[in-house]
C-alpha cells in the first residue's frame, strides 16, 4: 500500500479494529502520524501486544 494513504485516519481505524478504546486508538494514531511507529500497546482485550509501523 502507498505510504501516503497510511495517515492518521488509517492508523486510528487499524488500532480500533484491534479492539482498543477510542482514546488509546487516537493516541496511537497520533504517534504513528508523527513518528511512523505506534509503539507496543495491548490489544484484543489485553490478550495481545500490537505495534503498527511504516
Amino acid at each position: 500500500m502507498d505510504d501516503r494513504k497510511r495517515g492518521w485516519r488509517w492508523a486510528y481505524a487499524k488500532a480500533r479494529s484491534y479492539h482498543t478504546g477510542k482514546l488509546q486508538a487516537a493516541y496511537r494514531a497520533t504517534r504513528f502520524w508523527l513518528t511512523g511507529d505506534t509503539g507496543a500497546f495491548p490489544s484484543h482485550g489485553g490478550f495481545r501486544k500490537t505495534r503498527i509501523r511504516r
